[in-house]
């Protein structure tokens, strides 16, 4: 099951209440439409009334927020509306607006009124107002007497005054004066303006109102155009900063991307602004939008759907109820980690507001359960404050909660109904008993997409054109079709039947018993995370929490049977068991420093398995020792006449020739950059070592690049897995005389690499690794060949002049996407016009289509490129349509699996290498891995099996290849794959190294900065780029959701935080090092990990779980708890009978402690604070006074556990009233009860109270116990 976060809002021209109307309209309980047949369904007649993609159910309310604003169970329309309207959903009372100072944000407005009229209207005053519009007293403050000035103007027009122009409707505020003369605003007033301001104001308005020479003050400005003097000044400030870039962009009619405002400064340095560019600013600016909540969506896997909606009633409420169950544990997680902002920082709130419904069915009505979970954009900070949500911890947290629902729902299933389940087809599990095939059929969330393309291939067969075939697709899009709901269920029983799923099928998924689990689970899941080969770190070096959470959801465990079934546990076990692993000797914390504060890298801990670390410390240590070993030197001469034989070379080529051939470095790196001419400097340097007496061998990951390393540089070469496979070889294939020439190294794994440099070690040979560590990594763990050239520039020739690309436009381009400048990069390709922004899925069918049909009209056949499997498949069957179409395949075909065909003509690429299949007596020229071709002549067998195609292979020679390679078989590793596709549409990975006339690819949000320089690299004369939207799982729901920036800002984005695979090495160089300090640290954080699990019974008696308590309780009990457990740890504690020596033991004689003690201190002490505040307020202290917090202190201090909070707050009433009557000073006095009670008074009843009260006090603050508390 998956998490997915949606920002609820709208775009500017909407008002907060129009948006939630159509939240609260689309989610509301609908009753269902009376089905006119019932259908008859075998074994129950299923869910008629969930026939739509809205619910028939009504919500419910989750989350500590809505208890606490009594909200519990259903949720009702109106009590909806009001949150999320930003309003107490009792008494309609303002809580928070959601307008911000251009809309974008969601802000504070904590405005309750402030009185009410003779007639109950609320009346607020100027603070207030400023609070619900979110601008400051001074701001409202302009609003009001622009309102005074309006209502003046109209007084007069009365008696026949002129009203003068009218204002915006949010430039004022018109107030009422009561008989003292104080200024009030309406309720009606307030929110006239807030709607107002939501909406924004129109440049007409502003136009209309006066001269275009008319000048404003900033604050004036600001004032008539709804946005703050601060947000306004920015923009004149950029205007001012950027004044020369503005206007050449403007004169080229290219819109500056960031907004500016056109303003001079006055004589006193004031900032002033004229009508007219105000006006131009407003027709530049989007209007405010608004954001009211966030939809965490929670979807499920579909054999889920296809059991619960067709299933028996038992069945059915059994899956939705295990769904249900692990929607609530992910929500608990996300509430857990849930912050609001202060002043730019996250603070913990005490809960969040959340409404939950249940859905049954997709937009194309199949099966589909999920569950919207409405969170309102407000909460109660752990200081009492109501503040908007910061968002950021859901996004961040999103993969863990997805876990965590999986692992419950998977749990509930298997012991309530007894499911078994299978490996998924794309990752995951599957209900067992339910077929991929049904799965498939089930999945028709893109009908309408997938239709319009199936017409847009039957018009091409009929069309000669394009231009032709988008015009008539485009007038015949079909509607979408209306369904009869009495026939949906009996329509999903007739499709499933056709694909062998019937009611005896169905309830045989149900009821097996449940197999125990190993006794020795743990040990067997925590190696196979730590594998290499699927583990963790088998494809990155680097893991999170939340990996390792996802991981465990997944992880497969024999059961008794010999069968693998999905590791069975409930979410808090699952968290226990990931924290347990994440503390184990399995497992090496980084300490990375100084990571920047915006990367995913510096949001949570970072792990790495000693596995990996020692690959990569071996790397380095072979690098670092290879250093100037005369190793694979040439001699001058023999440099030069290499070099004379390549006129061509330019300069760098040739210095990188001479810097490889004598260095005398065991292992050299050398960066070559797109089209700078890499193949061309190695037949060079192979040349020169050939000369000296030296065998020169060249390697690279995928086939088909060590095939042109081959051809280009005149060397024998071999895929990497040919050499590793030969590690042990009676004849090894490298000796002390040999080179080895690594092509591509970016792509290499680490672990690879570790075994090339081991066997060069062995044999004495020298290896030069060549590649671009900009361009794509490696499939596996890999990183470091970027991190040896980074770490090692002085050892590290580079190409850096571009040989193959002919447009300036499209080199600078490629310079600035590498140097990290996007927005510089995606203008340069904008000013070439090779940049195509498109929304909508056909437009870029048609769009990459015209665009490789022309360029191979004109001679430059090129495939196009695209990381979305889907999309590469349609792209294919479209451009085989278009070639067939127009006469350039053959009529006779051989049809393969996944709706594919082959026929004379088609060009296609090899998926797969095939060692036995090569031109008659070639055994050298087999068929590898990315190699392309042209099919000559398909033939038939007698049966599908003995069908065949006879393939031109690029380089090769013509090869008969079988189905049991071209179509899908297993491949090395067992991997099941097709062995040959068509080469139309291919991922940018398999044209790293290519070189065409020109290229065109696709990229979207889901991009890397890799993957687009490899794309925009790989033509000669022009490189076009096409930018789409990522795909929407929920594309046509009707739930407003709040807009996005513009696309190309949203990829931009993605691209400017891309960046290479970080290896563990580089983050934490010390890893391996556990000297005294690190020792210590780790032992720190790993009793920290697991401590809120497995409390010590001593400390579980005074830190006890808070039950049914604010989140923020419960996140400073646990913090606390670690922190003891932490400190513990590092510096073993002696025991000892003083304040909190309960907790951290006598206080350490070691440099560090006694600051670590007293930040553990601290935490304790806030703990004690927050817990007590919260305990007392059902007894009416609203805000702890300061001196009964620092009794609480010392209560707990003292190791006291537990209080009564009646007699506490007895005990507080009286010492209270002591206190006022003998005006004891609020500031706390040296000694604690000289603090509370003051000094002792001369009076002697006073002082005789006095000392009963401190009694008391002291009682309170004994330890209830004494106990060593497993301090030591």
């Amino acid at each position: 099951m998956r998490f997915t976060v949606t920002p609820l809002g709208s775009a500017g021209g909407r008002t907060v209440g129009q948006v939630v109307g159509d939240i609260v309209r689309y989610l509301e309980p609908r009753a269902p439409d009376a089905p006119s047949i019932t259908p008859a369904v075998p074994g129950g007649d299923g869910p008629i009334s969930y026939y739509a993609d809205r619910g028939t159910e009504a919500g419910r309310w989750l989350g500590y927020g809505a208890r606490e604003a009594g909200l519990a169970g259903a949720v009702d329309s109106a009590d909806f509306a009001r949150v999320l309207a930003g309003r107490d959903p009792r008494t309609g009372s303002r809580l928070i607006t959601a307008q911000g100072s251009a809309g974008r944000r969601a802000t504070l407005g904590a405005g309750t009124e402030t009185r009410s009229a003779g007639d109950g209207t609320p009346l607020y005053d100027i603070a207030d107002a400023a609070a619900a519009l979110d601008i400051t007293p001074r701001e409202a403050e302009g609003l009001v007497a622009a309102g005074e000035r309006i209502a003046m103007r109209a007084g007069a027009a009365l008696f026949g005054g002129s009203p003068g122009a009218p204002e915006p409707e949010g430039s004022y505020l018109v107030p009422v004066i009561d008989d003292d003369g104080n200024r009030w605003i309406s309720e009606a007033e307030l929110g006239r303006c807030e709607r107002a301001r939501a909406v924004g104001t129109t440049p007409n308005e502003i136009e209309s109102a006066g001269s275009p020479d008319d000048q404003f003050s900033l604050d004036e400005a600001a004032r008539l155009t709804g946005v703050t003097p601060r947000y306004l000044r920015g923009l004149c400030k950029r205007y001012a900063d950027n004044r020369a870039e503005i206007g050449k962009a403007l004169e080229d009619g290219k819109p500056p991307r960031r907004a500016f405002v056109v303003a001079y400064r006055g004589t006193k340095g004031q900032w002033i602004v004229k009508r007219e560019d105000l006006v131009a600013f407003l027709h530049r600016r989007s209007a405010p939008a608004v954001r009211v909540g966030y939809d965490l969506t929670l979807t499920t896997e579909k054999s889920l759907g296809v059991l619960a909606l067709l299933g028996t009633d038992q069945i059915r409420s059994g899956v939705l109820d295990a769904i249900q169950a692990g929607n609530d544990a992910g929500l608990a997680h996300l509430e857990y980690h849930a912050a609001a902002r202060s002043k730019g920082q996250p603070v913990l709130v005490r809960g969040l507001t959340i409404a939950s419904f249940r859905h049954l069915t997709s937009r194309a009505l199949d099966p589909f359960p999920h569950h919207h979970n409405v969170v309102a954009n407000t909460a109660v900070d752990e200081h009492g404050t109501r503040r908007a949500l910061d968002a950021r911890p859901l996004y961040w947290r999103a993969q863990e909660a997805s876990a965590l629902a999986t692992a419950e729902m998977r749990f509930q299933l298997t012991t309530r109904l007894g499911v078994r389940w299978r490996p998924g087809r794309s990752g995951g599990w599957e209900i067992d008993g339910i077929s991929d095939d049904v799965v498939r059929e089930f999945s028709r969330r893109r009908t309408e997409i997938e239709d319009a393309l199936a017409e847009l291939e039957e018009a091409i067969g009929r069309r000669s054109t394009l231009d032709e075939v988008q015009a008539i697709v485009a007038s015949t899009r079909p509607a979408k079709e209306e369904v009869d709901p009495s026939r949906l269920v009996a329509g999903w029983w007739d499709r499933a039947r056709r694909l062998g799923l019937d009611p005896d099928a169905l309830r045989g998924c149900t009821g097996h018993a449940q197999l125990p689990a190993p006794s020795d689970f743990d040990r067997e899941v925590f190696a196979d995370l730590t594998s290499p080969e699927h583990g963790l770190c088998a494809g990155s070096s680097i893991f999170t929490r939340s990996d390792a959470l996802s991981a465990l959801a997944n992880a497969p465990v024999a059961s008794p049977d010999g069968t693998m079934q999905p590791l069975l546990l409930p979410a808090a076990d699952l968290e226990r068991l990931a924290d347990e692993f994440l503390a184990s000797d399995h497992v090496i914390e980084l300490l990375a420093k100084n990571l920047p504060a915006s990367s995913r890298l510096a949001r949570e801990p970072i792990f790495t398995t000693p596995e990996i670390l020692g690959v990569q410390q071996r790397i380095l240590d072979r690098f670092r020792d290879g250093l100037g070993v005369a190793a694979a030197t040439v001699a001058p001469e023999a440099i030069g006449q290499a070099l004379g034989g390549e006129p061509g070379m330019v300069d760098e080529q040739r210095d990188l020739v001479r810097r490889f051939c004598t260095s005398g470095n065991r292992v050299q790196c050398a960066i070559g950059r797109a089209g700078a001419g890499k193949t061309t400097t190695m037949r060079a340097a192979a040349g020169a070592w050939t000369a000296a007496g030296f065998r020169v061998v060249g390697t690279a990951v995928k086939g088909e690049a060590a095939r042109h390393l081959a051809e280009g540089a005149g060397i024998p070469t071999e895929t990497v897995a040919w050499f590793l496979a030969r590690r042990d070889a009676r004849v090894a294939p490298l000796d002390a005389r040999t080179v080895l020439i690594v092509d591509e190294a970016s792509t290499l794994s680490d672990r690879d690499l570790d075994a090339l440099l081991s066997m060069a070690e062995r044999a004495g040979a020298a290896v030069r690794l060549i590649g671009d560590p900009a361009q794509h990594g490696a499939v596996s763990a890999g990183g470091m060949f970027r991190y040896l050239c980074e770490a090692h520039p002085d050892h590290t020739p580079e190409l850096e002049i571009t040989h193959r690309m002919t447009d300036p436009r499209d080199r600078a381009a490629a310079e600035a996407l590498r140097d990290g400048r996007i927005a510089e990069a995606l203008d340069h390709l904008s000013e070439a016009g090779h940049l195509h922004i498109v929304d909508d899925d056909l437009d870029l069918y048609i769009g990459m289509l015209r665009r490789w049909w022309d360029a191979r009209a004109e001679g430059h056949p090129h495939p196009m490129v695209d990381r979305r499997h889907q999309t590469r498949h349609q792209l294919n069957r479209l451009a085989r349509r278009l070639l067939a179409a127009d006469g350039q395949l053959g009529e006779d075909e051989v049809e393969a699996s996944g709706g594919r065909a082959f026929a004379a003509g088609d060009e296609v690429v090899a998926r797969m290498v095939g060692r036995h299949l090569h031109p008659p007596g070639q055994p050298d020229a087999y068929v590898r891995n990315g190699a392309v071709g042209t099919v000559t002549a398909v033939t038939h067998g007698q049966g599908a099996e003995g069908d065949g195609l006879r393939i031109a292979f690029d380089g090769v020679g013509t090869v008969d290849v079988p189905r049991d390679f071209f179509d899908k078989h297993p491949g090395p590793g067992g991997r099941v794959d097709v062995g040959i596709d068509h080469a139309y549409a291919v991922t940018s990975y398999s044209v790293q190294g290519a070189t065409y006339g020109t290229s065109t690819s696709r990229i979207d949000e889901g991009a890397s900065r890799s993957e687009a320089y490899v794309d925009i690299t790989r033509g000669r004369g022009s490189n076009h780029l096409f930018l789409t939207r990522a795909a929407d799982p929920f594309d046509g729901e009707s739930l407003p959701k709040a807009p996005q920036p513009r696309l190309i800002e949203t990829i931009g984005s993605r691209l400017q935080a891309s960046g290479p695979e970080r290896t563990a090495l580089e983050l934490d160089p010390l890893a391996t090092n556990l000297d005294g300090f690190r020792a210590a640290e780790v032992r720190c954080r790993r009793a920290s990990r697991t401590a809120v699990h497995q409390v010590p019974g001593e400390l579980a008696d005074l830190l006890p779980v808070p039950t049914d308590q604010p989140t923020h309780i419960v996140r400073q009990r646990d913090d606390t708890v670690k922190s003891v457990a932490g400190y513990r740890a590092r510096w073993n504690p002696q025991s000892g009978s003083g304040h909190w020596d309960w907790a951290v033991g006598r206080p350490v004689g070691i440099d560090g402690a006694l600051d670590d003690r007293r930040a553990v201190v601290a935490a304790l002490s806030r703990y004690a604070r927050a817990n007590a505040a919260k305990r007392l307020r059902p007894y009416g202290w609203d805000v702890l006074p300061e001196w009964a917090a620092h009794h609480v202190t010392l209560i707990a201090a003292s190791g006291g556990h537990g209080p009564n909070w009646t007699t506490l707050d007895r005990l507080y009433r009286r010492v209270e009233r002591y206190r006022e009557v003998s005006a004891v000073p609020e500031e706390l006095g040296e000694y604690p009860l000289a603090g509370v009670l003051g000094p002792v008074p001369p009076d002697a009843a006073m002082a005789a109270t006095r000392a009963a009260l401190a009694n008391e006090l002291r009682s309170a603050a004994r330890p209830a116990r004494t106990a060593s508390l497993g301090v030591s």
